[in-house]
């Protein structure tokens, strides 16, 4: 894919999300094209696949301190197993 006549600080802004999330450019704007046009049913998944690490550790941490109340009730009695973001 290619896009051109992009303003350059459009580019510059980019690359400094980018930086900022650890990413590289080309993953950072991947992220943001899942999150953005990810399918109804697909959008927590692409939200969490575009997480930086930093991102993901925050949520993890949010879910954990009660914000995502409610969540492992159903995984309770369930053996918890190995999936991929």
């Amino acid at each position: 894919m290619t896009i051109r006549n992009i303003a350059d600080a459009v580019k510059r802004n980019a690359r400094l999300a980018a930086a900022a999330n650890g990413r590289s450019l080309e993953a950072e704007l991947r992220a943001l094209l899942e999150r953005t046009y990810a399918e109804a049913h697909d959008a927590h998944v692409a939200r969490i696949k575009a997480m930086s690490g930093a991102e993901f550790v925050d949520h993890l941490i949010k879910v954990a301190n009660g914000a995502g109340e409610g969540v492992f009730d159903e995984v309770e009695n369930e053996e918890l197993r190995e999936f991929d973001l």
